[in-house]
Parts: structure tokens; C-alpha cells; sequence
């Protein structure tokens, strides 16, 4: 049993439901277990607790309006070894109902929820699209282009982050290097560089220090934006832009072919 919860790690939903003191006692006991052993936990949690926009006034006539009936049917219709288990009947329909009014597929949510990405990984990565999505080729078009300022930009990546790059390290095909920059979430440094693509637009490579440990090259979509994320012993890293997949994912794979070397 004490095994079984070093491993508990809580949903959003569970974690929502414990702030809004919706889960029982032994259960609320497992929540807390969480959050003071698992600082992503925390981090989750402190998150949820700052989100406090009213989504269900916007979203609630449009929830109404979802076909509820269809996705009951759906979810008595799958195998109990498949249906979601960590996630209650309630929220499961909350959420598939949202999905279906934005218009994915129902299979594609299934799909999703089987094989979620660590939670840190996800926050991360997220906070990085909301700050790219403001983003447009005026936002960086007309910054200095010299191999001297990105050289001095990167040392502040070093200083922050350990990581020794040099201007060369991080070109890329067709892309041109705009700035190296510094951002921060909760005292954890990210370092962002920016590119202009003379097709797509902006594109940033982000690498912050790696909870999970060595991954090979997976992909998202945030905010219409394509993601290819990996990580090495020490970082994480990801590259996000309006580029094809193919393309980021060519881009990756050299990028990480140099950081290996």
C-alpha cells in the first residue's frame, strides 16, 4: 500500500475537486501525501489555484449543447479495461464534451488520456506555446542579426542554465537566428531562442533542465503551433513553430545530434 502511493500522482481534475473540497477523506489524504513529495504536484497545484478565469460561464451554454447522450453511449460501449480509471464518470464526460464542441475526434481524446506526458513535461512545454503564440514576424524581424550579440546572449544562457553553446551549434537550415533569451516560471530558468523563417515565421528552441531523463523525439500541436520535444541526461529541450512536422522534425534531430557530441 505505502508503494502504491509513492506512486499516486493526482489528475487536474482530482486536484480541482480537492480545492473545491469534493473528495473524501482518504482521498484528500492521498492529495496531500502528493503534493508534499512531488514538487511537479505542487507546481500543478499553485497552478489551478491562479486559474481563476470564469471558464464555466463562458464555455456552459456550449457544454449544454454538446451531445451528452452520444458520449454516454460511447463510454458504456467501451471495454472496462479500457475506459479511464483514474478519472472520474463525471469528469471524463465534462471534458469529452468540451473536446466535441471544439470538434477532435473522440478517438483521438482516448488516445490522449492512455498515454499522458509527465506533468512537468506538459507545464513547461505549455507555458513556452502561450508565450510563442503572441509572437509574429514583426516581433523579431527587426532585431540584430551578428554573430557577436547572439555570442553574449548565449553566455547568459550558460550562466543561467550550465549549458555551453556556441552561435554555430544552434543555426539552423533556412532559419535565421534572432536573439537568445531567458525566461522564468516559478524560479525555473528556460532558455529560449528565436529564428525567423522566411516561410512559416517565428520558430524558438527552449531547453530548461530534464525531470524525466533521456526521451527520443516525440511531437505536439500547441496553439496551431507543431512541437518536437526530446530530452538528454541533463535537459529537456523542444522546438515549436508553424513549420511541418517534417521539417521540425529534421530540425530536431540535428539540433540533437550536436548537443549529444
Amino acid at each position: 500500500m505505502t508503494d502504491q502511493l509513492s506512486h499516486y500522482s493526482p489528475t487536474d481534475e482530482q486536484l480541482v475537486a480537492f480545492l473545491d473540497n469534493e473528495v473524501d477523506v482518504e482521498e484528500r489524504g492521498r492529495i496531500e501525501a502528493a503534493i508534499a513529495r512531488d514538487e511537479a504536484v505542487a507546481e500543478r497545484l499553485e497552478w489551478l489555484l491562479r486559474s481563476d478565469l470564469p471558464f464555466r460561464e463562458a464555455y456552459g451554454e456550449q457544454l449544454e449543447q454538446a451531445p451528452r447522450a452520444r458520449l454516454e453511449a460511447m463510454l458504456d460501449a467501451l471495454p472496462k479495461a479500457t475506459a479511464p480509471t483514474s478519472v472520474s464518470r463525471r469528469g471524463f464526460l465534462a471534458v469529452a464534451a468540451s473536446f466535441m464542441v471544439a470538434g477532435i475526434a473522440a478517438d483521438h481524446l482516448f488516445q490522449v488520456w492512455r498515454t499522458p506526458a509527465p506533468s512537468s513535461e506538459i507545464s513547461w512545454r505549455g507555458l513556452v506555446a502561450d508565450y510563442m503564440a503572441l509572437y509574429t514576424v514583426q516581433t523579431l524581424e527587426n532585431l540584430p542579426g551578428d554573430e557577436d550579440a547572439h555570442r553574449a546572449q548565449l553566455q547568459g544562457v550558460q550562466q543561467r542554465l550550465g549549458l555551453t553553446l556556441e552561435p554555430a551549434q544552434v543555426q539552423l537550415p533556412v532559419a535565421q537566428l534572432k536573439r537568445a533569451q531567458m525566461l522564468e516560471y516559478e524560479q525555473i530558468p528556460i532558455a529560449q531562442i528565436n529564428y525567423l523563417d522566411p516561410r512559416h515565421g517565428p520558430l524558438a528552441l527552449c531547453i530548461t533542465r530534464s525531470k524525466t531523463g533521456t526521451r527520443a523525439l516525440a511531437q505536439e500541436v500547441r496553439h496551431g503551433m507543431n512541437v518536437v520535444f526530446w530530452s538528454g541526461p541533463v535537459y529537456a529541450y523542444m522546438l515549436i513553430g508553424r513549420n511541418p512536422v517534417a521539417e521540425l522534425n529534421d530540425m530536431a534531430d540535428l539540433l540533437r545530434q550536436r548537443f549529444a557530441s
